[in-house]
């Protein structure tokens, strides 16, 4: 296969980078989804909640505010947390698409579909699954980027042209993203921040996650500030409130239950919270959106 290198938007030949299929996506509590085989580079970030995400071999936990980069002819398989299921974002990218086919907005992934093995589309095969830096320009690019996408499939199938204009600017953050990789969380973060996850129903305690870390509160809180650009507390209270909004939105919980469930034992206090965070009540956070 020509395979076209990652960043390369175009070629002698006439190829260039083209966007197929954008798409918003919430699983339910515990659904899982699998492809076998999927024509793109895919791009995958987590909006709220979290879950596992299996490609090539490799596994990855994924939570809000994760971007991972699925490679050209990838497998893939989700698993939805069964307490908050993570609702995507994903972007679908053929690497080079030649210029004397047109551009079907498509992404081939059932076996039969024509499409599949196109020689018009072409990506590099061996490469493998990688999460991307998303507090860096790059991968806050990515995002925005891709989330336009999204917003242009759902209002109709884009022009070939903006497809085209798409796949080469979310190949060119992509190649800015691998240029500048995010160091890799230690393990001590990794595991204080599973901890304020799996403990989203109480108040958080600096201490108390600091020792989870095996560290020392300081220690702690150089972490948060050096990788997630905040603090211990100020970081698990945003979750909690990502998993209040989640609540309101998806269940008929009252706001006092939503409240315990998200560790805040004053319904009074949390509304004030909640809505300094998302400019409007909790009351009404959620009241014009259709459920189920």
């Amino acid at each position: 296969m020509d395979a076209c290198p990652a960043g390369r938007t175009d070629d002698p030949d006439g190829g260039s980078a083209a966007l197929i299929g954008a798409n918003w996506y919430r699983f339910r509590a515990g659904e899982s989804v699998s492809h076998a085989r999927v024509m793109s580079v895919c791009f995958l970030w987590v909006l709220q909640g979290r879950g596992l995400v299996r490609s090539r071999g490799s596994e990855f936990r994924l939570d809000a505010g994760s971007i991972l980069r699925l490679p050209w002819q990838h497998d893939v398989a989700y698993a939805a947390d069964v307490r908050t299921p993570f609702h995507v974002g994903t972007a679908h990218v053929v690497p080079r698409h030649r210029h004397d086919h047109p551009v079907a907005p498509h992404v081939p992934h059932r076996a039969g579909d024509p499409l599949l093995d196109a020689p018009w589309r072409t990506g590099a095969a061996e490469e493998e699954p990688r999460l991307l830096p998303a507090a860096s320009i790059a991968g806050q690019r990515i995002i925005s980027l891709a989330s336009y996408g999204v917003e242009r499939f759902l209002e109709g199938a884009p022009s070939e042209e903006s497809l085209r204009a798409l796949g080469v600017l979310l190949a060119d953050a992509d190649a800015a993203a691998a240029a500048e990789p995010a160091p890799l969380q230690p393990v001590a973060l990794r595991a204080m921040i599973d901890h304020i996850v799996e403990h989203l129903d109480r108040a958080p305690d600096v201490a108390e996650i600091a020792a989870i870390g095996g560290c020392s509160v300081t220690t702690a809180e150089r972490l948060f500030a050096r990788y997630t650009g905040t603090s211990v507390l100020a970081w698990a209270r945003r979750r909690q409130l990502d998993e209040a909004a989640l609540l309101l939105r998806t269940t008929s919980l009252s706001v006092g239950e939503v409240a315990r469930r998200t560790g805040f034992s004053d319904p009074l206090y949390f509304s004030r919270v909640f809505r300094a965070a998302f400019s409007v009540p909790p009351s009404r956070y959620a009241t014009d959106r259709l459920r189920p």
